[in-house]
């Protein structure tokens, strides 16, 4: 693992999921914290027994990521334009700050993640851009490949892994929460429901090979002319594919909007 200090700025979903991601990996005395919320503070303090910073005061050296929301950039580039030295890995998965928002303010080395919360089990997916070409402190190497999967994408991607693999999760949930509605319609109690698709997501990965294709996945649990396939032809007679790419547009150009936004402060 990288022996460079990491400062966790920001502590809700996504920096707390880091910090579990790294924390059954890394010496927790090169671990700084920092998140304004009193919650926060109590919560890393009473579970954790480390110090959540409200402030930073200065950053020298390491690896800075920044898991703030889109609307607190502008106030942190304010607060702390001379506080971030200039040999510090700046990290960001603010969704839609792009790297050349972020050198405006720093001319620091700078990599653009977009994770989603598994790399808090060190499973994630993160997809990353950069301003550099080596891998500075073996970020990549060491620490970021840690949580997960990684894999370099041309910048101008982002909007669309954003909304693919940062909002991924939900996705599915979404899914799972229909699935559960619907066999409590159907005769289910809610707890059984509930039992058998969190079960199914569970043995699903199981079933999964980075060789396989989605389509022979499918046609490997239906058969011809049986129950499967009379669903799957309801979901094609119900534009199920629109629905799902009308979902991804949306929270793509969500994250352009949120990058128009952020480059007009």
């Amino acid at each position: 693992m990288n022996n460079s200090n990491i400062h966790i700025v920001g502590l809700g979903h996504l920096g707390t999921a880091f910090f579990e991601g790294l924390y059954s990996n890394i010496d927790e005395s090169k671990i700084f914290l920092y998140d304004e919320s009193r919650d926060r503070i109590n919560f890393f303090k009473n579970n954790f027994e480390l110090t959540v910073n409200s402030e930073i005061k200065t950053i020298e050296q390491g690896i800075l990521l920044l898991c703030i929301k889109p609307q607190n950039v502008s106030h942190f580039f304010e607060v702390n334009s001379s506080n971030i030295g200039p040999e510090v890995l700046i990290c960001s998965p603010v969704a839609g700050l792009e790297i050349d928002k972020i050198e405006s303010n720093y001319k620091n080395k700078i990599i653009r993640v977009m994770p989603n919360l598994l790399i808090g089990q060190n499973n994630g997916f993160i997809p990353y851009a950069k301003n550099y070409k080596e891998d500075y402190l073996n970020f990549e190497a060491k620490t970021l490949s840690s949580l997960g999967t990684i894999k370099e994408f041309n910048e101008q991607l982002f909007p669309v892994l954003t909304a693919l693999s940062g909002s991924g999760p939900a996705w599915f949930y979404e899914l799972s929460k229909s699935l559960v509605s619907a066999g409590v319609e159907l005769g289910l109690r809610k707890d059984d429901a509930d039992l058998l698709i969190k079960e199914l997501i569970k043995a699903l990965p199981n079933l999964v090979n980075q060789s396989d294709s989605f389509d022979s996945l499918v046609e490997r649990v239906k058969s011809p002319n049986g129950t499967t396939e009379a669903g799957i032809n309801s979901l094609i007679e119900d534009s199920f594919d629109k629905i799902i790419k009308n979902a991804i547009q949306k929270s793509s150009n969500r994250s352009i909007e949120i990058s128009e936004e952020l480059k007009s402060e």
